[in-house]
């Protein structure tokens, strides 16, 4: 059996903890905290990345920025398909078609926020590749983020 633990994350949001990968729901709870000032994402992420430290004595290979923008991106993922539209101006139309592409499936799937490693998550590349444009996407999204 895998080892895995369950957190309530600032007293409400729940992440699950698993090798490589952890699983953030998408309620109430995590909507209501990214609604506060500021960029709720980031210190969520630090705590995330912290905490599977903690667990799995090793770090999760997930960068900081792309963690918070892939809970974003699945958290708001009717703006951050706005987002991209602005975003595509500085990527080629087969990036930016991708990017479109994404952005419905996030409207899709959004209950549960699956966060992996390359080797468990085939998307992670698509939230290292925004990873370098993360200021201009916590801008976009204003204080929802």
């Amino acid at each position: 059996m895998n080892e895995h633990y369950i957190e309530n994350v600032f007293g409400q949001i729940t992440v699950r903890y698993e090798d490589k990968i952890v699983r953030v729901t998408c309620d109430d709870a995590l909507m209501g905290y990214l609604e506060l000032p500021g960029n709720g994402s980031v210190p969520l992420a630090e705590h995330i990345l912290a905490s599977y430290e903690t667990y799995f004595h090793k770090p999760l290979e997930i960068s900081l920025h792309s963690l918070a923008v892939e809970i974003l991106g699945h958290a708001y993922a009717d703006k951050f398909g706005t987002c991209l539209s602005e975003l595509s101006k500085h990527l080629s139309k087969e990036q930016t078609n991708y990017l479109h592409r994404l952005a419905e499936k996030l409207l899709e799937r959004t209950s549960i926020i699956d966060c992996g490693e390359k080797s468990v998550d085939s998307n992670r590349f698509v939230w290292d590749f925004l990873e370098p444009f993360h200021s201009l996407i916590y801008f976009l999204l204003g204080k929802n983020c």
